[in-house]
């Protein structure tokens, strides 16, 4: 299986269409990682987004250039 690094032009995109065409790709950081198989889009006007409310310390990486990676914790889980 070959590795290729995705172009910043990727991500570029509207949010729904890049999170469609994660599915499939695979995911590495350090040689550890695995295939996407799920994804969630949210437009920053859609209330149920962490950027709706604006930018703040935890949600910096979202206003940051395309093709940064924003991870939370869901609690409970």
């Amino acid at each position: 299986m070959s590795t290729k690094v995705l172009p910043k032009s990727f991500y570029n995109r509207k949010v729904h269409t890049v999170a469609r065409d994660l599915i499939g790709c695979r995911l590495l950081h350090k040689g550890v990682g695995g295939i996407i198989v799920e994804t969630e889009a949210y437009n920053r006007e859609d209330p149920a987004c962490h950027a709706a409310c604006g930018l703040t310390e935890r949600n910096r990486a979202m206003f940051g250039s395309p093709g940064r990676a924003y991870v939370y914790f869901t609690y409970g889980m």
